[in-house]
């Protein structure tokens, strides 16, 4: 078919690539193994080609340490690691704009922006800290689970970053308004085993992805929560904006949410998913890439 992926180009990474962030259309950052964070460019003849490197911006003392995660604003690249440190890259330069030192004392898993000068990190004692970044200290932190159980990422609705998915590693799916953060919208047990990735559907964000070790992914539709339950709502669109408040309704707190199996449950994790449109792609651990076209919304 003229629409499967075909290879283009192909470019050595000197190190395990644990995360990959774009910045613009056409630059794009890797955090790797080493804990080194790379930026690359996509070239006008379809190649890529290395702009710098910024080397060993996550370490332990007499040894390397892996950056786990990337984010970027635009304008920024915000970097956490297992050191426990958050650091902020600006693009355009190759010195390091800032570094907070020991972001709550143990490995952070996951980093998203949910302002421009707003940075969420989730750790392994489950904590998520709420960093304003004209300031020295986290303006907001909360505990996600009294067992301290790992967050192992985030995603912020695409509409209103207020708005937060994160997935744990004991397989909870926890909704969050970053409002108020005394207690998450709704914990709801979602997986078998890990969730290591969640995703928004970019353009409409009533629907939601997740995927995890226990080799699932998941389609999470709370559409139905827009409009009376008597009412059909597939392939049925709410107007424009209407779907940004789906996941504060009391429906989605008491966890209903209409759930689908995206493909038959695989042996190995699924380790990561992303979708555009009505098309899905998921990367498994056996080394195959998933593609499901026509997703139904």
């Amino acid at each position: 078919m003229d629409d499967d992926p075909s290879f283009v180009y192909q470019l050595h990474h000197p190190d395990s690539v644990n995360d990959i962030q774009y910045i613009t259309r056409d630059t794009f950052a890797s955090g790797g193994s080493s804990g080194n964070v790379r930026l690359y460019q996509h070239t006008s003849a379809g190649q890529l080609e290395g702009k710098f490197v910024w080397e060993k911006i996550h370490k332990f003392i007499g040894g390397t340490c892996p950056c786990t995660a990337l984010a970027s604003n635009g304008d920024q690249i915000a970097s956490v690691g297992e050191d426990g440190k958050l650091v902020i890259l600006n693009p355009s330069q190759e010195r390091i704009s800032r570094t907070i030192e020991s972001v709550g004392g143990c490995s952070i898993y996951a980093v998203i922006y949910v302002r421009a000068s707003e940075v969420l990190t989730a750790n392994m004692q489950g904590h998520l800290k709420l960093w304003d970044l004209r300031e020295d200290q986290p303006s907001k932190a909360t505990l996600i689970s009294p067992d301290q159980i790992a967050v192992c990422n985030l995603a912020a609705h695409p509409n209103q970053q207020h708005i937060v998915a994160s997935g744990g590693e004991d397989g909870a799916l926890t909704l969050w308004d970053m409002r108020n953060i005394n207690q998450p919208i709704t914990v709801i047990a979602a997986h078998c085993g890990s969730i290591t990735s969640v995703k928004f559907h970019p353009a409409s964000p009533e629907h939601l992805f997740t995927c995890g070790t226990d080799g699932q992914i998941l389609h999470w539709d709370a559409s139905a929560n827009a409009r009376p339950s008597s009412m059909p709502f597939k392939n049925n669109r709410e107007p424009s904006g209407s779907s940004i408040s789906v996941w504060l309704t009391s429906d989605v707190a008491q966890g209903i949410i209409d759930t689908t199996s995206i493909i038959p449950p695989s042996p190995l994790p699924i380790n990561s998913v992303d979708i555009e449109g009505s098309v899905l792609i998921a990367g498994s651990d056996n080394e195959a890439v998933f593609t499901i076209r026509n997703v139904f919304l």
